[in-house]
C-alpha cells in the first residue's frame, strides 16, 4: 500500500498536509505518538471513512472492492452483542463465499485464537480477552490483504496482551498490516517498520523511525540491538 500526498483537515485543524507513507507487502507497520497526532485518522482515511485529497493505493493497480481488500480491529471489540463470538465472524465474511467454505474459514481462525470453547457463547459471558480474540477473529477471517488494528490490546494485562500476540503472529505471515499502539513492547515485537508521529502545526510530523530486519520467530527482545532501539524509541515517545 502506497500513501500519496494525503491531505486532510478536522475545519482549520490540519492532520495530514501532503503526507506520504509506503506499506511493502506482508510487513507489519506500527504507528505511535501521543494523542491526537493522526494516528486514528489515518486508518480511517485509509479504510474509506474519511473524504481526503491524494492518494492511497492498494496493491499495483488498487483494489475494485475496498471493502474486501481492508479488515479492521477497533480499540473495543465491538461484537454484536445478539449474536455469539462463532456468529460475529461469519457475520463479518462476504456473503458471496460457500457457506460450507465460510464455516471452515471461521472454525479454523477461531482455533488458531484459542477460543473454540466458547465459540458459542455471547459477547456478555466471555472475558476481556475472549471477546478481543474474537474480534481478531472476524477480522482475519475476512480474506483481505491489509489489515487496520487500532489499539486492539488496550486495558489487557501485559501477560494476556503476551499471550494473543504470541497466537496472532504466525496467522499475519504475508499480510500487510498496519498496527497502532502506545505500548513500545508491543511494537517491537510486532514490526517490520516503527514511526513515531508527532501532531505539528502544518500537519503530522514523522519524528522517528526505524526497521527491524530480523524475524519475528527469532527476535532476541532483550537483545544489543533490540535494547539499542528500544532505547531509541523511548526518547522520541519522551520528546513528544
Amino acid at each position: 500500500m502506497k500513501i500519496e500526498n494525503l491531505s486532510f483537515a478536522y475545519g482549520d485543524n490540519i492532520i495530514f498536509d501532503r503526507f506520504n507513507l509506503d506499506v511493502q507487502d506482508g510487513k507489519t507497520v506500527c504507528i505511535m505518538g501521543s494523542s491526537g497526532s493522526g494516528k486514528t485518522t489515518l486508518l480511517n482515511c485509509i479504510n474509506g471513512q474519511l473524504n481526503y485529497e491524494g492518494k492511497i493505493l492498494y496493491g499495483q493497480n488498487g483494489y475494485k472492492d475496498r471493502r474486501r481488500g481492508v479488515a479492521r480491529v477497533f480499540q473495543q471489540p465491538r461484537l454484536i452483542p445478539s449474536m455469539t463470538l462463532r456468529q460475529n465472524v461469519l457475520y463479518a465474511m462476504p456473503a458471496h463465499m460457500d457457506k460450507v467454505e465460510r464455516c471452515r474459514r471461521a472454525d479454523a481462525v477461531i482455533e488458531a485464537l484459542k477460543i473454540s470453547d466458547c465459540k458459542d457463547s455471547y459477547p456478555r459471558y466471555v472475558s476481556g480477552g475472549q471477546a478481543s480474540r474474537a474480534a481478531l477473529a472476524r477480522a482475519l477471517a475476512v480474506d483481505s490483504d491489509l489489515l487496520l488494528m487500532d489499539e486492539p490490546f488496550k486495558g489487557l494485562d501485559i501477560k494476556l496482551k503476551s499471550d494473543i500476540l504470541d497466537l496472532l503472529q504466525p496467522m499475519l505471515y504475508g499480510k500487510s498490516v498496519i498496527f497502532v499502539t502506545h505500548d513500545v513492547e508491543e511494537a517491537l515485537c510486532s514490526a517490520d517498520e516503527i514511526y513515531v508521529f508527532r501532531k505539528g502545526d502544518k500537519g503530522v510530523e514523522v519524528t522517528f523511525s526505524a526497521e527491524i530486519a530480523e524475524d519475528k520467530r527469532e527476535r532476541d527482545m532483550f537483545s544489543d540491538a533490540f535494547n539499542g532501539i528500544r532505547k531509541e524509541l523511548l526518547r522520541a515517545l519522551r520528546e513528544l
